[in-house]
């Protein structure tokens, strides 16, 4: 085939949305091609001169593009022809209209799409075997592409307009489907009550993919479009389900043997899978099973109950987890741990939530593989590389190439602590299988977070109701969290974001915080906001800026450094700490004794905030001097002690009293005198020339530098 590009510019001059088609097959080469497809010349030849010169036409279907297509397949086992014939002969004949000669043999006839009329994808259910429908979402291998048994594609030499669908055959496609009617409210027979359990008892999630149907999306109205098994997602929808708000799955595919092209129940769906579709053969076979299971329970559980084991007994009361009160009072733990400071603590519940498209997936995907890699977390440091295991319910491996490639890693570096799962056809995490699915994967990986994105793909109950989060937190939650595994979920916002997360409010009880993301505007370009809604923790804080800067091998994510102020007085909190010589990594319950045994008084939140200011300014020192290749004995170590000493002249709250003189620093609720954050921070240019010179994915990077000292760094959008 000779360049497509003269005949794609053609098409998208008549207004048709064009997509590339893979070489050797008719599916489209892009993802999310349906949202992706275009008439734009410059972006057409983009990809026809670019990664697509050797790919074929293909032309979206639907309003956006103006056309329909009616699909008659003529293969050995498909007729459509003699479908198309029949119908004509009953209704009367199409008009002629532009029309298509496909690789094999059938025809693609093109219609005008009828305006405030919805013609959906359909495969033979509405007009017939070999009779197909490309509209809403759908898409046509075009002229001149290669099929892919060697033949072209190629237009028919006939009528060489558009026409209008005769109305005969409008009706027939937007029509709507008879519904099954309600079940009588008197005196139902044991099948209807066997089956409406079986209805209420089941998710369609639960049975499609169990049987290897894959979600290819989710409608804003709430419907979702399913693949068939052994079909890509990219090749078309299969089946949906709550079209028109109905709980019935609509089928439009001929390739499953045991489901004809039909409107489904779920107790339809089981008696078809199981049963060949006898639907008394499938009541009396779940009659059975709940008869076997009431036995089993009366049988097992009421008439001879197991007696319990001394052991039995010892395990129950490990499992309750009692507190040692001794132990908690006296052990001298860490006062934060974190897996990504400031954003997800150790072994904590953690809700990320956003509206679509917000870049909340984009910026989780940055913090998480910073932690797996050993990377620096947005401007902080991470001593050792974590394992992390994502279960991403959305993306492709193309999308998640991209993203990756966007945020500077490739080939080069270390991924394996990553452990990401694509599309994962675990069982739902609000059941107890998916629970353990999901922890013996934890066990396999040696997770230390786990990152579930969405929320609401991962569950089978209606995110709606408030037992779905809260089997999620009994099944898998709690489990996690008894283990030290942290866990983020992401999540989408209602219609209003201020109001929390969409669905049931209870999304917000069970997690340790709730994070709101929203783009925004920081001083060093387009960037997003953190902000924490909700918090078990005081030592969280409650708004975060980050901007997306550009650099040599990607982009990278950092907090805004003007954006992060400390409590008046808190240098001189953490001057005390020092004069006392606790270590940088001291616990909240050693410093407190140090405190108070050296005769000083300091409120607890304040010891709190003066060991997270040591802790950072300690890790911001060293990660200097690691990256700009300062020692103790360097040119730079010298001006590195400079600039740490003119910082303390600017910032008017370090004020050391005089030796042997009780000290008690100032309360910034009764003496407030807090220094700008700009002031914070001496410029040294020659400091910053020897991390400048400095080559590889990390840079220095101080949380308390003033923006003019980065002034000159490129910044782009963020999404």
């Amino acid at each position: 085939m000779t360049t497509p590009l003269p005949t794609a510019l053609d098409y998208a001059n008549r207004g048709w949305r064009i997509v590339p088609i893979r070489p050797g097959e008719k599916r489209p080469a892009l993802t999310n091609w349906q949202n992706i497809a275009s008439n734009d010349p410059d972006l057409i030849t983009e990809w026809f001169t670019g990664p697509y010169s050797d790919h074929g036409i293909g032309i979206a279907t639907g309003p956006e593009t103006g056309i329909f297509v009616l699909d008659v397949d003529i293969t050995d086992t498909k007729a459509g022809d003699e479908t198309l014939a029949d119908l004509e002969q009953q209704y009367g004949r199409l008009p002629e209209t532009l029309m298509s000669i496909t690789g094999s043999g059938g025809w693609h006839l093109l219609y005008n799409y009828p305006p405030h009329l919805e013609i959906r994808n359909d495969a033979g259910r509405r007009l017939g075997p070999g009779l197909d429908i490309r509209g809403i979402g759908g898409q046509i291998v075009a002229p001149p592409t290669i099929h892919p048994n060697g033949n072209a594609y190629q237009w028919d030499e006939g009528c060489q307009i558009i026409s209008d669908a005769p109305q005969w055959l409008l009706q027939l496609l937007t029509t709507p489907e008879p519904t099954q009617p309600p079940p009588s409210l008197s005196k139902p027979s044991d099948t209807d009550s066997i089956a409406a359990r079986y209805n209420q008892q089941t998710t369609w999630p639960q049975l499609l993919q169990a049987d290897g149907w894959t979600l290819a999306a989710t409608l804003p109205t709430g419907e979702t479009q399913w693949t068939r098994p052994g079909k890509d997602i990219r090749e078309g929808i299969s089946a949906t389900c709550g079209h028109e708000g109905r709980d019935i799955l609509t089928t439009f595919t001929s390739s499953i043997p045991w489901l004809p092209e039909d409107s489904y129940s779920r107790f339809g769906y089981y008696a078809c899978r199981h049963h060949n579709g006898n639907r008394s053969a499938a009541a009396s076979h779940l009659h059975t099973q709940e008869t076997q299971t009431l036995d089993h329970y009366f049988t097992n559980q009421l008439i001879t109950p197991t007696e319990p084991t001394i052991e039995h007994l010892e395990n129950r009361i490990e499992l309750a987890h009692l507190v040692d009160w001794t132990k908690l009072w006296t052990d001298d733990r860490p006062d934060e741990e974190w897996l990504a400071e400031p954003i997800i603590p150790k072994g904590r519940a953690i809700a990320l939530y956003a509206p679509a498209k917000a870049g909340k997936s984009t910026i989780v995907l940055a913090i998480v593989a910073a932690v797996a890699t050993g990377s620096r977390i947005l401007g902080q440091t991470r001593a050792t590389p974590t394992n992390v295991l994502y279960l991403d319910y959305e993306m492709t491996e193309d999308d998640l190439i991209e993203r990756l490639t966007e945020l500077g890693y490739g080939p080069q570096d270390n991924l394996e602590k990553l452990h990401y799962a694509l599309l994962p056809s675990l069982p739902p995490l609000d059941t107890i299988e998916g629970a353990n699915a999901l922890l013996e994967l934890v066990d396999r990986t040696q997770a230390e977070l786990v990152v579930v994105d969405t929320f609401g793909r991962a569950v089978e109950g209606d995110e709606d109701r408030a037992d779905t989060v809260r089997a999620f937190y009994r099944h898998t939650g709690l489990s996690l969290k008894a283990r030290g595994v942290a866990v983020l979920r992401t999540d989408h916002s209602g219609k209003s974001v201020e109001k929390g997360m969409r669905g049931s409010s209870a999304k917000a009880d069970d997690v340790d915080i709730v994070w709101q993301l929203s783009r925004t505007n920081t001083n060093k370009g387009d960037g997003v906001r953190l902000n924490r809604t909700h918090s078990r923790l005081s030592w969280v804080p409650q708004d975060i800026r980050i901007s997306r800067i550009e650099t040599d091998h990607g982009h990278d994510y950092i907090i805004d450094a003007q954006d992060q102020a400390w409590p008046d007085g808190t240098r001189q909190d953490a001057d005390l700490l020092e004069t006392l010589n606790l270590p940088d990594k001291v616990g909240f319950n050693a410093a407190k004794s140090a405190v108070r045994e050296a005769g000083h008084k300091m409120r607890d939140s304040r010891i709190r905030t003066a060991l997270k200011f040591r802790k950072q300014a300690a890790a911001s020192q060293e990660h200097m001097r690691l990256t700009a290749g300062i020692t103790d004995n360097s040119q730079a170590h010298k001006r590195v002690g400079r600039a740490a000493n003119d910082r303390d002249a600017l910032d008017g709250t370090r004020q050391r009293d005089a030796q042997g003189e009780k000290w008690d620093a100032p309360d910034a609720l009764t003496k407030p005198h807090v220094t700008a954050p700009q002031n914070r921070d001496a410029q040294d240019t020659q400091r910053d020339a020897v991390a400048a010179s400095q080559t590889g994915r990390e840079r220095p990077y101080e949380g308390t530098r003033s923006p003019e000292a980065i002034s000159d760094t490129p910044t782009t959008p963020l999404f």
